[in-house]
């Protein structure tokens, strides 16, 4: 009995120190913002292509409803978003979009106003060519 109590007291779990929980906790932090800083900018990429998806989604909804409303409709950009009159897109933080611009859209869901729209990011700068009447467009990245 006296043998099991001896190795008890013996095994007895100490405290850590202040200095020793100080030190964990300033290496522990250190590396989680290391790794946070890499997944934000991991992060903003992947939102920017998704934007650019949904841009183009986008544009091309908004033709197709053009078309088939048989009227004329308006892609308005700003800094923020970007809006066709009966929905929008929001622009990350991350994207510069082009202001005070507007697409126009005839009855038959050809771009009739503009042959150039240009979004600048951190990276790259996308460049999106439409081609007047037809309402296609070819996207070149730099």
């Amino acid at each position: 009995m006296r043998n099991i109590q001896k190795k008890l007291v013996l095994l007895q779990i100490k405290g850590f120190t202040l200095l020793e929980s100080l030190l964990t906790l300033f290496i522990t932090s250190f590396l989680l913002l290391a790794v946070s800083g890499s997944v934000r900018s991991s992060f903003e990429q992947v939102e920017e292509q998704i934007f650019f998806l949904e841009f183009e989604h986008f544009y091309r909804e908004s033709q197709k409803l053009s078309s088939s409303a048989q009227s004329q409709l308006d892609m308005n950009f700003s800094r923020e978003r970007i809006s066709n009159g009966y929905n929008y897109l929001a622009v990350p933080r991350s994207i510069q979009a082009p202001e005070d611009l507007t697409l126009h859209f005839d009855k038959a869901g050809g771009n009739s106003s503009l042959g150039k729209i240009v979004f600048q990011t951190k990276k790259q700068t996308v460049t999106y060519q439409l081609y007047l009447g037809n309402g296609k467009f070819k996207k070149t990245t730099r």
